[in-house]
């Protein structure tokens, strides 16, 4: 074959591959509704054969057995950030507000809320805005491989800093104090970020970063409740109401309460879903996000009050009522999962975000990545090493590489918040880990790999000497990592970790329906549902590839509370 023939052959095989992704992101949608995804054609093809249960609509709830009616405005379904900010916005509006939700309070997962150009950040001098974010902006969708909807990435970063100096007034007037988390700064910028983790503390909260959240859905309940609000708990949806045949307006959610009884609630103005992923419903985490199937949960249960519960989360409600009344699926396929850098958690790291920059090494003994990452990115690398597995390797001495080290939560004034802690003070964990056989410990390099269940010890001991090697030299001739992150790791006594990627590590899935840039669910065409609205991680096509932590609280910033705040004041306005 020459030349020619074979490009012009190639050229027709791509645009055959290339007919069959589009096919399955333009495919109509099943008889339930639920469209098939986009991007790898083979899986979405497969996906898109088989007949999943959550496609098939359950009968309707019939008018004769609905116990009560309530109508307002707009009703909100699902008590998160996202549904709390958009009932609590609402409501100082003036709108007439139900918000009902499966769990028995207000439910939260941490505390990091990204802002920009806040007038918190302000206070501390820090110039953050549109203006000078883009290269940030265009790294993070670079690393979602462009594939998000950029129509909601700017109106988010367009709208920031109304909707969290809405909030900071909400939680400072009530007398909690906002703190704004260390940002990270990169030698080489690839990673860096500026300060921009809002989060709040007071009493017995202490760090923001992991439970201030509390105090924010704790506010909003009590804004929403002092406006004459309705909410109902251990209330859960069970179907919406389209009107016309299911063609027309979303009108009502018909929902089951404790007692057992049927309730519908009417949206006069609109219906906003806000109830959480996916990840607990097995067959819509097979059509739609499969590679992270191996870290669900076998003995995952149901729990709508749950905070951190990894391996499977929420059963995907909002999502299949949606797909019910023909809403599509958001074009990303697959959804993209968050899978929690927890390597540095565990592992000694300068800042919460920074991967452990010493020897990484796999099962076979040996060295696979350039260290010098993010730990989300870390974890990424071990998925795909035997047996998603990795073995951590440090001399004590690397407590002193740094003067002090950040925390998870540290503030940039570090006079509230969690402290940083001394080279005595990592040590000391170091040693308490060790002795509860978290770590290992060893006086010798022999005695540490002997303890550490399945390395191959003769060529990890290999690979040391030629990374200390490469530490002496000042050169990674592997990976060539910067040389500031060579630490050699040649006296004892050593400690070593090893780390496996599992459930653990999983939790939860983004994204859900199709959404436009105003929240609205839109049908396979592109086309909104009226009156159906959604929030928070269900939004549709906000991230892509994997939700990657490197911008610091971007969905409760985005889709909770910025999307959550218009969505409320817009609707109340209507």
């Amino acid at each position: 074959m020459d030349r020619r023939s074979f490009i012009k052959g190639m050229a027709v095989s791509g645009v055959a591959a290339t007919a069959a992704g589009l096919a399955g992101c333009a495919a109509a949608p099943n008889k339930g509704g639920a469209a098939s995804g986009s991007g790898n054609a083979s899986a979405s093809a497969e996906a898109g054969a088989k007949r999943y249960s959550f496609e098939t609509p359950p009968k309707s709830i019939e008018e004769s057995q609905i116990a009560e009616t309530y109508e307002a405005d707009i009703v909100v379904v699902g008590a998160g950030v996202s549904g709390m900010v958009c009932a609590a916005s609402a409501a100082q509006e003036g709108a007439d507000v139900i918000l009902f939700a499966a769990s028995t309070a207000p439910v939260f997962r941490g505390g990091s809320n990204h802002g920009i150009g806040t007038k918190a950040q302000k206070r501390y001098g820090i110039d953050y805005n549109a203006n000078n974010l883009p290269p940030m902006i265009k790294k993070q969708m670079a690393d979602a491989g462009y594939l998000i909807d950029q129509k909601k990435w700017w109106k988010w970063i367009n709208h920031s800093s109304e909707s969290m100096d809405w909030l900071i007034d909400v939680m400072e007037e009530a007398g909690w104090e906002t703190t704004i988390e260390v940002g990270y700064d990169d030698p080489d910028g690839v990673f860096s970020f500026q300060p921009s983790a809002h989060n709040w503390i007071g009493d017995e909260v202490t760090n923001g970063s992991a439970n201030g959240q509390g105090l924010v859905v704790s506010e909003l309940e009590r804004i929403i409740l002092e406006n004459g609000c309705r909410i109902d708990y251990r209330t859960v949806a069970q179907h919406l109401v389209r009107d016309d045949d299911n063609t027309g307006r979303v009108s009502a959610v018909v929902a089951q309460n404790e007692a057992g009884d049927y309730v519908k609630y009417i949206g006069r103005k609109a219906v906003v879903l806000a109830t959480g992923d996916f990840s607990g419903d097995r067959e819509m985490m097979e059509k739609y996000c499969p590679w992270a199937m191996d870290l669900l949960d076998e003995n995952w249960s149901l729990d709508y009050d749950a905070g951190f519960q990894f391996g499977g989360l929420y059963p995907g409600d909002g999502q299949k009522m949606g797909l019910w009344v023909g809403a599509g699926w958001q074009k990303v396929y697959p959804n993209a999962p968050m899978i929690l850098g927890m390597i540095a958690a565990q592992l000694p790291s300068q800042i919460g975000v920074q991967n452990y920059t010493g020897p990484n090494l796999n099962m076979n003994g040996e060295r696979y990545m350039n260290e010098d990452t993010t730990a989300t990115y870390s974890v990424m690398s071990v998925m795909n090493q035997p047996e998603r597995t990795a073995y951590f390797i440090w001399e004590a001495a690397y407590a002193y590489r740094y003067d002090t080290w950040c925390v998870g939560g540290t503030t940039i004034d570090q006079d509230n918040g969690p402290k940083p802690k001394t080279s005595e003070e990592i040590l000391a964990e170091w040693e308490a880990a060790a002795e509860n056989r978290a770590y290992v410990k060893a006086d010798t390099i022999e005695e540490l790999f002997s303890q550490l269940d399945g390395i191959d010890a003769e060529q990890a001991k290999a690979t040391l000497e030629r990374y200390n090697m490469y530490c002496e030299n000042g050169v990674d001739e592997d990976f060539h990592k910067d040389p500031r992150y060579l630490a050699p790791v040649k006296t004892g006594p050593f400690f070593g970790f090893k780390y496996q990627v599992d459930p653990s590590a999983f939790l939860c899935v983004t994204g859900g329906l199709r959404t436009n840039e105003n929240m609205q669910v839109c049908d396979e065409n592109d086309v909104p549902i009226d009156g159906l609205y959604n929030l928070g991680v269900m939004v549709g096509d906000s991230y892509g590839t994997l939700y990657n932590f490197g911008v610091e609280g971007h969905n409760l910033g985005m889709n909770c509370i910025t999307f959550g705040y218009l969505v409320g004041r817009d609707l109340a306005r209507a």
